[in-house]
């Protein structure tokens, strides 16, 4: 017998007092437990840049992430994909 993963709809609530932020660049921090991901806004012509988001997430978590967001940059954006 075969298993097959049932894939659930999540249903996000926003709090109102998270507005959406931009990110240019990202840092990426590893450690043996965990992966950090902070999203930052380089500010242009200068060197200053603004933390506007932190996401830590586990080892298997972030090799999920890294999966999914690849397979979601494949299907939605390969005319910016090198040839």
């Amino acid at each position: 017998m075969e298993h097959q993963e049932q894939k659930k709809e999540l249903v996000v609530q926003e709090q109102k007092d998270m507005p959406p932020a931009f990110s240019n660049a990202v840092n990426i921090t590893v450690a043996d437990d965990a992966v950090f991901l902070q999203f930052l806004y380089l500010r242009p012509n200068t060197d200053a840049a603004k933390l506007v988001g932190e996401i830590v997430l586990t080892p298997k978590h972030a090799i999920a992430f890294q999966k999914l967001l690849e397979e979601t940059i494949k299907k939605h954006f390969t005319r910016h994909l090198e040839p």
